[in-house]
Parts: structure tokens; C-alpha cells; sequence
């Protein structure tokens, strides 16, 4: 039992011995919590929790409040840097009701016009949100962005400023990413930082366990909840894999700022030693035409 919690800690060494007797479960291995919870802790496994600074308002209920997937989307911006010292800005946008990680985008600069992209996309791929939860910065009050997400039928719901509490679902995540990922890894280029940061989105969404879904994965949560209510409609239908590369992007047919591009492995032990997910896909461009002759 030992070894097997070392092995654990070893994977994921930023989760608690929560998500390991989470794990232990849910490989048909039969114990205890308190006993995980003493291993953990009489073999030095616990991980130091940063103490949280108390607020006001800590009772009250965020303003709308998801009911179903794809009700509402929190998306939020976060800064990293390599090790060439290049800047790396990072959007992250989650449905708020699944916790599901819809994108981690990447990038040295992500304007307003690359926010619309990326959320075309997204539309595209899962259909579109009820609402859309962000704080004030600039590229969300653009008034590019209000009226296109007015013309899709979009509202947004912004928090007070100052309350970043109001966005929990997004700044929960937002630590996550940066306490198991940005804090462990070190990212020789953009592409590394990619490819790193979507393995670990890919481990989010299929592989982590979720405390506030019942200990589950937001992927299986969601499933579940989907056969719970047959009636439910998503709102978007599977897109076709031939139609990608035609309508799910804007962007230019040079600009490789979508998620990653598996021109080469990451460096960063991410993929081998923690998440062990699949390699990031690249977003389809516009423009690029590919024709499959097998299909024609």
C-alpha cells in the first residue's frame, strides 16, 4: 500500500491524499480513507497548502449560477515565461457547470481579435454558451468582442472588480494549471509550453479527479450527466472532421498560434512522468484545404 501511495505522490506530487484514495477506489482496491490519509502523512507525502487570506462576502453564491453544460463559460487570461525569457500569455476558458477545459491557449500576445477566433472555434466545436463570465480586463470589454459575442447571442456576465471570487469556477482552475503544471515545468520555447500545458488540460479534463463533481473526472461527470437527461440538447451536433479546416478557424494560413504543433516532443517531463496523456492536436487554419484522396 506504501509503495503504491509513493507512486501516486510521485505522478501527481502536487494532489493530496484525497485524490489518492480517489484513485486507490476507483482501481477496485478496497481500504480505508483514515488509513491513506495516516500512510500519507507518516510517510512525508503531504503537500504544504498556501493558508488562504479570509474576505468578505465569503458566503454568498456567485450571480448565475450554472445549470446545465454549456449554461455558462468563465475564461480568463494567466502569464507565464520561458526560459529565453519570452512571455507567455495563456487564455483559459472552462464550462463552469462540467468543469470541463475547453482551451488553454498559448501565445506571447493574445489581442482581442485572437480572443474571437478562439471562441469561434470553440462555438463551433460545443455550441454556444448562455452566458460568458469574465472580469474587466481589456481584451473582454473590447467593444470588438461585445458585439461579436452580441451577434451570436452571447451575454456577458461580468464580476465586480476587485471580487475575483465571482469567477471561482475559472480562478480554480486557473490555480490548478498553476500549481501542477506552470509551477513544475520549465518551457524551452513556445511550442514546448504548448504541447506541456495541453497534456495537462487533456489530464484535467479525462485523468484528474474533482472534488466538486463527486470525485470524478469532468469528462465522466459529463457523460453521466448526459445519460441522467437523454432529453437534454447541447446545442452544437458533432462537426465533420472534413469541414474543420474550412469553418473552424479565422485565423491566417502562416499563423500557427493554436494550441500546439507536434513538430517536435516536448522537453518538459510532463507526458512521460505526470499526466500521461496524449499529445496535443493543432487547430485547423483557415485556408488550409486538405483533401483526403482516400475520401474523395
Amino acid at each position: 500500500m506504501i509503495e503504491k501511495l509513493k507512486k501516486i505522490s510521485k505522478k501527481h506530487p502536487r494532489e493530496g491524499s484525497r485524490k489518492a484514495y480517489g484513485n486507490l477506489r476507483r482501481n477496485d482496491i478496497v481500504v480505508n480513507h483514515k488509513k491513506v490519509e495516516r500512510l500519507w502523512r507518516e510517510n512525508g507525502l503531504t503537500v504544504p497548502v498556501k493558508r488562504r487570506m479570509r474576505r468578505r462576502g465569503k458566503g454568498l453564491d456567485r450571480p448565475i449560477k450554472p445549470l446545465y453544460p454549456n449554461h455558462v463559460w468563465a475564461y480568463d487570461f494567466m502569464e507565464d515565461s520561458c526560459l529565453n525569457g519570452r512571455k507567455l500569455r495563456i487564455l483559459n476558458i472552462v464550462d463552469e457547470f462540467t468543469r470541463e477545459s475547453f482551451e488553454t491557449y498559448v501565445d506571447s500576445s493574445i489581442p482581442a481579435k485572437k480572443v474571437i477566433d478562439v471562441l469561434e472555434f470553440l462555438f463551433f466545436m460545443h455550441g454556444r454558451p448562455a452566458y460568458i463570465r469574465s472580469d474587466n480586463g481589456p481584451e473582454f470589454i473590447a467593444v470588438a468582442i461585445q458585439d461579436w459575442l452580441k451577434e451570436q447571442n452571447v451575454t456577458t456576465a461580468y464580476i465586480e472588480p476587485g471580487k475575483p471570487w465571482q469567477n471561482g469556477v475559472g480562478e480554480s482552475f486557473n490555480s490548478r494549471l498553476r500549481d501542477e503544471c506552470l509551477n513544475m515545468e520549465l518551457f524551452c520555447g513556445l511550442s514546448d509550453a504548448r504541447v506541456t500545458i495541453e497534456n495537462y488540460r487533456r489530464y484535467y479534463n479525462e485523468e484528474r479527479l474533482h472534488g466538486s463533481l463527486g470525485y470524478v473526472p469532468p469528462f465522466e461527470f459529463k457523460e453521466q450527466w448526459l445519460a441522467d437527461h437523454p432529453d437534454y440538447y447541447m446545442g452544437a451536433l458533432p462537426p465533420n472532421p472534413r469541414d474543420l479546416s474550412l469553418d473552424a478557424s479565422k485565423q491566417a494560413i502562416n499563423e500557427k498560434s493554436q494550441t500546439a504543433v507536434l513538430c517536435c516532443q516536448a522537453c518538459a517531463p510532463m507526458t512521460s512522468q505526470r499526466s500521461g496523456c496524449v499529445s496535443a492536436e493543432p487547430y485547423p487554419l483557415a485556408g488550409e484545404i486538405i483533401i483526403n484522396e482516400k475520401n474523395i
